[in-house]
């Protein structure tokens, strides 16, 4: 909580909806080098966290009522810039106190847990992700593939993904039920709209290409399953499998892909937009994956 002093009296209203902390720590310090007393309201702070903060947005920048006007004259600049620029993309993005967590978290436990092991040398994790493995260094805060057929680029939600799994992964078997992103406890609400899973490109990459869907997995170490007309399951983490589904339609119904997972996903990633995020990387990976094996077929 950030917060100025102010009369006992003072009624303080919302000026703008916050996207992150990031975007909390300019606008606060701009209202300060203004003199406008302002604090944040976050909602992780909450009892409802990230459900409540999906709907809503991440907090709420308060300002006296009085002093409103001219408090959103002074941000109006900065929020502009702000959502011209691309947020959520680099991985200088991601929440630092994940990564002091993970500096002062037992690596031995952490291996344990997630199932990754720890190069002491290094003091770093590395961290098998689909066909390739990760090195994961919390004392220079960064991660760099250490295999050269990586398909995945290491993006902020990539970044957020592997470090709340680090953080949240339980000793929890599989449980052999795969469930959809809407049973997933709180997915009903919160699988919908922008947080929809990345599904369409994926259905526009495989729908109608079945064979190119066989040599992805291939790629990607994906195993056949029954499921659908073409299913392949993949194990996104150690702790962490996923199958991507292909109907592949018919003369009256378009192709169609799903996503399953484990039912046991919540015990490996907390947060629903940390399931979301790790969708979005896989269905990215994908992706890759797939132009990756079309420019070595031209080239061919």
């Amino acid at each position: 909580m950030h917060e100025t002093e102010t009369g006992p009296s003072t009624h303080f209203v919302s000026i703008h909806t916050l996207s992150n902390r990031f975007e909390a720590d300019v606008l606060l310090d701009a209202l300060k080098k203004e003199g406008v007393s302002a604090f944040l309201r976050s909602f992780e702070e909450t009892a409802y966290d990230g459900l409540f903060v999906c709907q809503r947005g991440w907090g709420w920048i308060m300002v006296p009522e009085d002093v409103s006007s001219r408090a959103r004259q002074i941000i109006k600049p900065l929020v502009e810039d702000i959502q011209s620029r691309t947020i959520y993309v680099d991985p200088s993005e991601v929440d630092p106190e994940l990564w002091e967590r993970l500096q002062k978290a037992d690596p031995q436990m952490i291996c344990s847990y997630a199932q990754v092991r720890y190069d002491s040398s290094l003091a770093a994790y590395v961290v098998p992700f689909l066909n390739a493995e990760f090195l994961c260094s919390p004392d220079r805060q960064s991660i760099e593939p250490l295999t050269e057929d990586a398909f995945t680029t290491v993006d902020f939600q990539f970044c957020l993904v592997l470090l709340h799994h680090l953080l949240e992964a339980q000793p929890v078997g599989f449980s052999g039920r795969w469930i959809s992103e809407k049973e997933i406890p709180g997915g009903e609400l919160f699988f919908r709209g922008l947080h929809g899973l990345p599904l369409k490109p994926l259905t526009k990459a495989f729908g109608h290409d079945p064979e190119l869907l066989k040599k992805v997995a291939e790629k990607m170490a994906g195993l056949p399953v029954e499921m659908g007309d073409l299913a392949f399951q993949f194990r996104i983490f150690p702790r962490i499998p996923l199958i991507l589904v292909l109907w592949e339609g018919d003369d009256e119904f378009e192709p169609q892909m799903l996503i399953r997972f484990d039912r046991s996903i919540t015990s490996q990633l907390e947060k629903l937009d940390a399931i979301y995020a790790l969708a979005n990387v896989f269905s990215r990976t994908a992706q890759v994956c797939a132009r990756t094996i079309c420019e070595e077929h031209t080239e061919s």
